[in-house]
């Protein structure tokens, strides 16, 4: 079987070798084996059994579930793990945690992309900008990961993007449309190691003023330079989406569509023509060369420049931002008597500059100058963790980093001129993982780590702009155990952790709806999360394979320490979090090319508000898909696919606007939606070298 280097694991999810790592169907089952996997997190290359690591992986074989128009409910199989799109191209993504830290965007979540740093240096993520076919994979670390990726306390996500490892040059195109005037055009072009993707999408949206449009280019290559492999990643993103806003429950029975509503003092979404304008830009390389038979270093850099406008209720917002940054590793992998060692140490260095301007909103157009603002960013991180496995099977794991962080901030406008800056400096953050292997089926795995988030640039300078130099990082510790088992028919974990957060980060708004950040003191997080699967019908000379699965999590998150005034919120459940969701599907992968998924979700309700005064709905989502893969000679392949989706619930959302002035929590999103796509390709052999 040929080894294929995959991040991660998700237990619950079944991963086949066709379609798994390549778009070309096949017309039997008998390709469809199961793959050689090699997990990457930390550094590690383990395999699922052995690594020390809680991770979540999603294959293109997981994203065949779920329509190609948004991660959202393929990334919500992933215990703990939760991505909300609260209208088109407004997404945010959590691991282990609220989304309290994000009005909008991805915070306190690291990102890497092809092992290039994707999160900025002062903490954002464009994850918007991206088309839905420009990655292929996500490996998702589950809890912070500050020894070796610098800051963060949710966790870590890797994307892949990379040229197929099949033997073929190809050229695809895929369309498809769906309800609510959604469409999207997909081209690719693969020779040799070279594999360019331009993907257009765009969607009128469920409510009003809810429209998107983006079109996005994305250039990989890999090849050998030397005695060493370069990976190249080059991506352009022009993305445009409104904003509806959030409305209040009266407004939301009555009518769910509706955007935020004008009222005597402040006009609505619609009257200021809030929106995004995002152009972003991005190329980065990633060197890998072999030093000596036990040396490897690899280096990666990267540049970006964003081109952000945000036309908002209470003013138009103008960023343009500029980011340089590398990572640099350093591992070893050597063997004394009989313990295998892995010892990898390195650094990453991040800069940037956004230089801000606020006017004031007319209807959608820059007017009166309000604010001139200059933030720059800067942070470093220096790591080394050491591996060893003792007597074939038992890992231990030790990593420990060395981190700063730090803002310039220069107000040019309004008068008069300020210089000021914010450091975090000299943090150490430790991890300490053990993984115990029993028999040759299962596994018990420990872990401890710590964790630490400065506030993000838009956190220390919110919308309405001003520097909130008050800010403190926060600080979290993480304890975890689990068991875990990898079997022919049954795959399953089971994993238990507490973390403690100090000085979290909360989001507050005021009557205008302009969000402004505070520390809350601590929080308290308790969760269980579980994956299951068995394999119904297994064997590839049958005329059907049939799996069935089921993920879930259970928490208690509560505030430790919070004061609202003179009112005490602590012992309060943190806002955002349902107690209990799972997600439990049925795969059933047929000759010729056929397959179905069904797939269930159950969300449960949880609070909107610090105050836990106003509560959600819990809701149960039913997914189905179907697809037929045809090849049509040796070189023509078609697909055809049906996706639908029905939701049964009270008040459906899918975002909430969490301690919203006015009690505008809710962002009304469809309960039935329809999609259909066709694909077509024509494949060649490659060039021999």
């Amino acid at each position: 079987m040929q080894k294929i280097s995959i991040p991660g694991l998700l237990v619950a999810i079944p991963i086949f070798a066709n379609s798994a790592t390549s778009q070309i169907p096949v017309d039997t089952l008998k390709a469809r084996e199961l793959q050689e996997i090699t997990i990457n997190a930390f550094e590690s290359r383990a395999d699922p059994l052995t690594t020390t690591a809680t991770v979540g992986l999603l294959t293109s074989r997981t994203l065949e579930r779920f329509s190609t128009n948004t991660w959202a409910n393929a990334v919500n199989t992933v215990p703990g793990v939760k991505m909300e799109e609260r209208s088109p191209g407004s997404y945010r993504f959590s691991v282990r945690g609220s989304l309290i830290r994000s009005p909008f965007g991805v915070r306190n979540v690291k990102f890497y992309w092809n092992g290039i740093p994707f999160t900025d240096a002062s903490g954002n993520t464009p994850l918007n900008s991206l088309d839905y076919n420009a990655v292929q994979g996500m490996e998702i670390i589950k809890g912070p990961g500050s020894s070796i990726y610098g800051a963060g306390t949710g966790g870590v996500v890797l994307l892949q993007s990379h040229p197929d490892n099949n033997l073929q040059n190809r050229i695809e195109q895929s369309i498809s449309f769906g309800k609510y005037g959604f469409q999207s055009r997909n081209s690719t072009i693969q020779v040799g190691d070279i594999s360019i993707q331009y993907g257009h999408s765009e969607q009128d949206g469920y409510r009003n003023h809810s429209g998107m449009t983006r079109d996005a280019i994305r250039f990989t290559s890999s090849s050998k330079v030397g005695d060493g492999t370069l990976s190249l990643l080059g991506i352009y993103s022009d993305l445009y989406y409104e904003t509806p806003g959030g409305i209040n429950l009266a407004q939301y029975q009555n009518n769910p569509k509706l955007a935020r509503q004008s009222t005597a003092n402040v006009p609505g979404s619609e009257a200021q023509q809030a929106a995004i304008y995002t152009k972003l830009a991005l190329l980065g390389g990633n060197y890998i060369l072999p030093l000596s038979d036990t040396w490897t270093q690899s280096t990666a850099l990267y540049l970006t420049y964003t081109d952000f406008a945000n036309p908002f209720i209470t003013n138009y917002e103008k960023r343009d931002e500029n980011g340089i940054g590398g990572r640099n590793i350093w591992q070893n992998r050597a063997q004394i008597c009989d313990i295998k060692t892995n010892w990898t140490s390195g650094f990453e260095w991040q800069y940037g500059k956004s230089a801000q301007r606020n006017y004031d909103n007319i209807g959608g157009r820059p007017d009166k100058q309000q604010t001139v603002e200059d933030l720059r960013t800067t942070n470093l991180s220096v790591f080394s963790q050491l591996e060893a496995v003792f007597f074939t099977d038992l890992t231990l794991s030790a990593g420990v980093s060395y981190n700063t962080f730090k803002y310039k901030y220069e107000r040019f406008v309004a008068l008069p001129y300020n210089k000021d800056k914010k450091n975090f400096d000299g943090i150490f953050v430790p991890r300490f993982a053990a993984n115990k292997v029993i028999g040759k089926n299962w596994a018990v795995i420990a872990s401890y780590s710590g964790g630490f988030s400065p506030p993000t640039l838009q956190e220390v300078r919110p919308s309405a702009g001003g520097f909130r130099k008050a800010l403190e990082a926060e600080r979290g510790a993480n304890a975890e155990v689990g068991i875990r088992r990898l079997g022919k028919r049954i795959t399953g974990e089971l994993s238990l952790y507490h973390f403690g957060l100090k000085e979290t980060i909360v989001r507050r708004t005021n009557e205008a709806g302009a969000e402004f950040f505070i520390n809350a003191g601590k929080t308290r997080q308790k969760g269980l999360e579980w994956s299951i699967a068995y394999e119904i019908l297994s064997d590839p000379e049958l005329p059907l394979i049939l799996k069935l699965w089921n993920t879930g999590t259970w928490t208690r998150y509560t505030f430790e320490d919070l004061k609202q005034g003179e009112v005490d919120l602590s012992g309060k459940l943190i806002p955002g979090i349902p107690r209990l969701s799972q997600t439990s599907g049925l795969d059933a992968l047929f000759k010729y090319g056929f397959s179905a998924y069904i797939t269930y979700q159950y969300g449960g309700s949880f609070f909107l508000n610090d105050a836990n005064t106003v509560k959600n709905t819990a809701y149960n989502q039913w997914i189905g898909r179907i697809s037929w893969k045809k090849s049509w000679g040796q070189h023509f392949y078609s697909e055809l696919s049906v996706s639908a989706e029905k939701v049964n619930a009270g008040i459906y959302s899918l975002g909430y606007d969490l301690n919203a002035f006015g009690n505008r929590y809710y962002n009304g999103a469809p309960k039935d939606n329809l999609w259909a796509g066709v694909k077509v390709g024509w494949e060649w052999q490659k060039s021999s070298k």
